[in-house]
């Protein structure tokens, strides 16, 4: 386009149009809006210089976190392995590897035991929500039965489960069909980050999982297709979760000053967030302060 060409395509469009701007020295981006009266152009020129600026600086954040992420991702065995092994040798030194130790002795490398685990399990997490943000990330869509593939993972949550005294109920008599086709790594790994979630911030009452289809409303609310989302809903009377938190609850850049509990809690359900998005599914999350919470994840299934 040359400048008259600019000017009659905005007025006979009606719309703006982009355009450079030269001036001695340098050129930047403008938005021109142009209408015709008469014989003559009523012409406004907006400035997209910052804009434009702003636009490359967003572009260029995301690049980086996305190359950040890949590399995390690439050097996890590096970032695990010195923590595995401080774990495996205090677990030793405390099971009589190197002889018999002294109670202070014990003391301290239980410290050291205890520690690393909590260190291990919260990289752990950490790199699992990095890799789900990155580029790196790949879908595993098959086959499975969805009431076999979440009992695994309530299985390796009995132990705690029974030794808070929680009362635990997983109901799929209202689903329709076992056997699925989806992204089998992303469900688990949903599953398995709002399930941990609930159970560390419930310590009495209970927690209920369902299975289901969605109801008429939610159908119609969301526009989806009943046929063709399965939902799957946690419950429990936990501590809940305060109002003012619930609007960064799953995003762990805006937690970091609020203590590692909120942290692991954001990685969590951030974890589990992105891959509800990355299935095309929906996730929505209700709770109140002392009374509990409510996590409905909503996944499409897909044609095999």
């Amino acid at each position: 386009y040359n400048g008259m060409e600019i000017l009659n395509t905005s007025a006979k469009e009606n719309r703006p149009m982009p355009a450079i701007a030269k001036v001695p020295g340098r050129e930047f981006p403008v938005e021109i809006n142009t209408y015709a009266k008469r014989n003559s152009y009523c012409v406004s020129i907006r400035d997209l210089t910052k804009l434009t600026n702003s636009i490359e600086t967003e572009e260029k954040i995301a690049r980086f976190n996305g190359e950040k992420n890949a590399m995390l991702v690439k050097i996890e065995g590096e970032i695990k392995s010195p923590i595995s092994s401080v774990i495996g040798f205090s677990k030793g030194l405390l099971d009589g590897i190197a002889g018999d130790l002294t109670d202070k002795q014990k003391k301290y490398i239980k410290i050291i035991n205890s520690n690393s685990n909590e260190l291990y399990h919260f990289m752990d997490k950490f790199l699992e929500f990095t890799y789900t943000e990155s580029s790196l990330y790949e879908q595993d869509c098959q086959k499975f039965d969805i009431v076999e593939t979440l009992k695994a993972i309530i299985k390796d949550f009995e132990p705690i489960i029974e030794d808070k005294k929680i009362n635990f109920n997983f109901e799929h008599s209202g689903l329709e069909k076992r056997i699925i086709y989806s992204d089998l790594k992303a469900v688990k790994k949903i599953f398995e980050n709002i399930l941990e979630t609930s159970v560390s911030m419930t310590d009495s009452g209970y927690i209920m999982v369902t299975l289901s289809q969605p109801d008429e409303e939610t159908i119609s609310q969301l526009g989806f297709s009943e046929d063709k989302y399965l939902k799957l809903s946690v419950k429990d009377t936990g501590v809940g979760i305060a109002e003012e938190e619930m609007k960064y609850l799953c995003d762990p850049y805006a937690q970091l000053e609020k203590g590692k509990k909120n942290l692991l809690r954001a990685i969590r359900l951030g974890t589990a967030s992105i891959l509800t998005k990355r299935t095309e599914g929906y996730i929505n999350i209700t709770s109140e302060m002392m009374n509990g919470a409510e996590y409905n994840i909503y996944i499409p299934l897909k044609k095999d």
